[in-house]
């Protein structure tokens, strides 16, 4: 049967645009549009027809014909055209992994055919559509789009359903075993997942987790992955110890056809011998927007760098690169992506020298400046552009590795090592500084007689090089504060609170975990709870236990810009990395939290030293415990100890570069330029547009000049909160 739909102008597409750092429509409502543009469904001087009526009207025999109103007289009374009219075989289909296409003929209601017409499509990570009216659908994503039509001022559009069903068998599992694996079972009682976490909030664009369960080892498993009209069932062969790598393809489809709204449900099931177990499940949300950017390291004992320390980069969905070797250590780098400093190579507890880098669009690294004092650059706290940096210094007390001698506090210029004169900072032993995303403020620990136990904030003006306004936002004499890292908004800082500030064992059971301080609510203070292993029912729920797990949570940074509704925490921990970085897991055999493998090189390290991801709400404030589950940063080395990630925005781009958000652009607006021959948008970074609101991602002053009163304002860009999916 082929519908008829009949509509009249449309308003605005959706935009296509892409949400936080990469993302799409995604089926979501339209933005708000600016006044200038008008609203869906007016009366325009063209003549066209006002937005249909969304209830069918009976057609003909076998056709169901939305109702369209005729279009309206333009200026001069010009008579208007005839509606247009998109017939279609079916308003549904359903794919299995492999592109399917459905023809759209256009026609005027009075059966002519146009010329000159032009077909969009609202979500091209469901399908494309081409000049000839053919929709594809690329067979991973399920959905709703709208195709539209345009003829000259007229327009039409229709809805697409998209479902997904599809069903793979790599480990050739026989049809016997599926109907076992079909019907479930409960013998094997340890079968649980020990990664990811539930309720794990997971960005789109990274590669897939590995499942990894407890229990006996599996002969076939079955994975499902459900959300909405998206269902993907793998058939795969046995694994020691029971794990499921997903395919990339499932796992992008799946994570493309989630909704803020919903819940990404993963079951698995098991067969060892004639025994059956599961499905076990859990159930993940997925922020509306891919992380980008580059994620820059530390680490030591890496194969991939002679079995010596190094600065590693890991780009979104690809693995980790070398970027300096040679023990490069003790590394910061500023926000916007553009300046590393760290310390360079590696004696007597110190970097013997230390040197500051530019970085590149794709993260390579030129030196700046070298230095024969490798505590100069060491952990120094860097502006937003980089032009500046507070060195981190002590004179006695608890320090990190690498301030093992007296050094002091002040402010210079990384691109030549020079002193910078500046007022108000009186601070000799400032210690793991950092300037907040605007390079307003600063925040440090106060080392020396201090003992690191307060946390400081102050205000800087970078254009007269003062420094203002100190107060103490953390004091506890009975823990380190450490490793200050702000909120983009500015707002709040994300620290390290524990018995030490180095993750390194040496002889002392140096644990911590995270906090957040509101320093808009009076310095108030939340534990991050749920980041750090603990349900808001009190209940610890890292899968090894307390005596294992609890309390290895260390060295925070934030990513400079929330994305797909979230702010998000990197974090060093040396909890268990499901059953792979485990007490006899496959990597490091009996690994324990405080370094009992032996390395390449000889040394005695810890495998689980290791980066890992958390959400944090953007409405944290007024909220007991902001954060969410977190999860193992893909890409980087197994065998090698990781610390200290800092995600950095990639260098800004000029008007005219192709773009996926307003974040990616010096001027802060990514835009639909044209097309491809594919009919696919061309996104590049243009100048602010007149009269017109921002999408999320692009330049704002305050909320007001977002495109909808549910975005915020932060950091210069605009962000909409991740509303959550019902419980």
């Amino acid at each position: 049967m082929r519908l008829n739909a009949r509509l009249g102008t449309s308003g605005l597409i959706c935009s296509l645009m892409a949400s936080a750092l990469a993302g799409a429509c995604g089926g979501s409502p339209a933005p708000e549009r600016s006044s200038a543009i008008g609203d869906a469904g007016s009366t325009s001087d063209s003549g066209s027809g006002g937005a249909g009526a969304s209830n069918p009207n009976p057609g003909a025999a076998g056709t169901i014909v939305f109702g369209g109103t005729g279009g309206s007289a333009g200026s001069g009374g010009t008579t208007a055209l005839p509606e247009l009219v998109i017939e279609l075989d079916a308003p549904e289909i359903t794919v299995s992994g492999e592109p399917t296409s459905i023809d759209l003929v256009v026609k005027y209601a009075d059966g002519s055919t146009p010329n000159g017409v032009v077909w969009t499509v609202d979500d091209t990570a469901i399908g494309s559509v081409d000049q000839d009216g053919v929709f594809t659908a690329n067979g991973w994503v399920a959905g709703t789009v709208t195709v539209t039509v345009e003829v000259g001022g007229q327009s039409s559009s229709v809805a697409i359903k998209v479902v997904v069903d599809i069903t793979e068998n790599p480990g050739a599992v026989s049809d016997a075993t599926q109907d076992e694996l079909a019907g479930g079972g409960s013998a094997d009682a340890d079968f649980r997942f020990l990664y990811p976490y539930d309720e794990t909030v997971f960005p789109r664009g990274l590669s897939a987790p590995v499942l990894q369960l407890a229990g006996v080892a599996a002969d076939a498993t079955m994975v499902v992955l459900e959300v909405g009209d998206f269902k993907y069932t793998a058939l795969l062969s046995g694994s020691t110890p029971p794990r499921v790598t997903l395919p990339e393809e499932a796992w992008k489809g799946a994570t493309l056809s989630t909704t803020a709204a919903d819940w990404l449900t993963v079951s698995v099931t098991k067969i060892s011998g004639s025994d059956v177990t599961g499905p076990v499940s859990q159930r993940y949300r997925v922020a509306q927007g891919s992380l980008k950017g580059i994620v820059y390291y530390n680490t030591y004992a890496s194969p991939l760098a002679g079995n010596e320390g190094a600065v590693m980069r890991v780009k979104p969905g690809k693995d980790a690169e070398v970027l300096q070797a040679g023990c490069t250590v003790c590394h910061s780098v500023s926000s916007q992506g553009n300046v590393l400093v760290s310390g360079v190579a590696w004696s007597g507890g110190n970097p013997t020298d230390s040197a500051s880098y530019t970085l590149s669009a794709d993260g390579m690294a030129t030196e700046l400046d070298l230095d024969e004092d490798g505590r100069k650059y060491s952990f120094g706290g860097l502006t937003p552009d980089g032009s500046l940096m507070m060195v981190s210094a002590v004179a006695n007390g608890p320090k990190p590795r690498g301030l093992s001698n007296d050094y002091a506090s002040r402010l210079i210029d990384p691109a030549t090592g020079l002193d910078v004169a500046s007022t108000g900072f009186s601070y000799q032993n400032a210690l793991t500084p950092a300037f907040s995303h605007d390079g307003k403020l600063i925040a440090f620990s106060q080392g020396g007689d201090a003992g690191a136990h307060l946390l400081t904030l102050m205000s800087f003006d970078q254009a007269k090089l003062e420094f203002t306004a100190a107060r103490d936002v953390v004091d506890i004499d009975s823990k380190v504060v450490a490793w200050p890292s702000f909120l983009p908004d500015g707002a709040a800082i994300v620290y390290h609170e524990g018995d030490g500030f180095d993750t390194g064992g040496h002889g002392d059971e140096r644990r911590a975990n995270l906090r957040l301080v509101d320093l808009a609510d009076g310095d108030s203070k939340k534990n991050l709870d749920r980041l750090n292993g603990t349900l808001d029912s009190g209940e610890f729920y890292l899968p090894y236990g307390e005596a294992e797990e609890k309390d290895l949570n260390y060295e925070p940074t934030v990513l400079p810009v929330p994305v797909g509704g979230f702010y998000w925490v990197l974090f060093t921990s040396r909890r268990t990395y499901g059953n792979t970085l485990s007490p006899g897991g496959t990597n490091g055999g009996e690994d324990a939290w405080n370094g009992t493998v032996t390395a390449a090189n000889g040394e005695a390290i810890s495998f689980r030293k290791k980066i890992w991801v958390a959400a944090i709400d953007l409405d944290y404030s007024g909220k007991v415990d902001p954060s969410h589950p977190a999860f193992y940063l893909p890409g980087q080395e197994l065998d090698a100890g990781n610390m200290r990630a800092f995600a950095a925005l990639e260098p800004c781009k000029p008007d005219g570069q192709s773009c996926e958000s307003g974040a990616e652009c010096c001027g802060g607006f990514c835009r639909e330029t044209g097309k491809d021959s594919a009919g696919n948008p061309i996104l590049e970074c243009v100048p602010p547009p007149v009269n017109e609101c921002s999408q999320v991602d692009e330049s704002c002053e305050t909320a007001a000049d977002c495109c909808s009163s549910t975005y915020l304002c932060i950091n210069g860009r605009c962000a909409q909160p991740a509303e959550p999916p019902p419980k």
